[in-house]
């Protein structure tokens, strides 16, 4: 990201695109969202790739500990009773009668909460991103700059004096 040529706010936004995709509750279709985005809004691929590795495997517990109170906040629905199911039925059918409405409930509130995140944190990912990457930049021009300066001081002290 950060040795790309692209200005600044495409680089953030391909990687934000990518984050925000990864909040999304449609598990299984990022990459191919991804890449739908990257084409249609000709961004670059590989960046908003790697920004849908956010939410993976390892961070989607936290992230759906999360997005569950919020989309039950967003939707002012009631908190649903998990732990009052019959667990020690679990593999038995009337387990998931008793639990699929609970679970239905449960599984809208963390989409709602999923989306929300999404587009909250895909912006903050943005706006932090455009400023970092502007300041890089501006680092490495200010050293060019530098670097610039003193060769030339250097071939001024090589080269002779000129002659009046």
């Amino acid at each position: 990201m950060l040795g790309s040529d692209s200005p600044p706010e495409t680089v953030a936004a391909s990687f934000a695109i990518g984050v925000a995709i990864s909040f999304t509750p449609l598990l299984g279709l990022h990459w191919i969202i991804a890449l739908l985005l990257a084409v249609i809004l000709k961004l670059n691929k590989v960046d908003v790739l790697l920004g849908t590795l956010v939410v993976n495997p390892i961070t989607l517990p936290p992230v759906a500990a999360l997005a569950i109170p919020i989309g039950r906040l967003l939707l002012r629905a009631r908190r649903e009773a998990v732990a009052h199911l019959p667990w020690h039925e679990m593999f038995r059918r009337s387990f998931w009668t008793a639990a699929g409405p609970t679970m239905k409930a449960i599984g809208v509130q963390m989409a709602v909460g999923m989306f929300f995140l999404s587009v909250i944190v895909g912006a903050l990912t943005y706006v932090v991103l455009v400023n970092l990457i502007r300041r890089h930049r501006a680092k490495l021009a200010a050293a060019l700059v530098t670097e610039g300066e003193r060769e030339e001081a250097a071939r001024a002290e090589q080269s002779p004096p000129p002659v009046d």
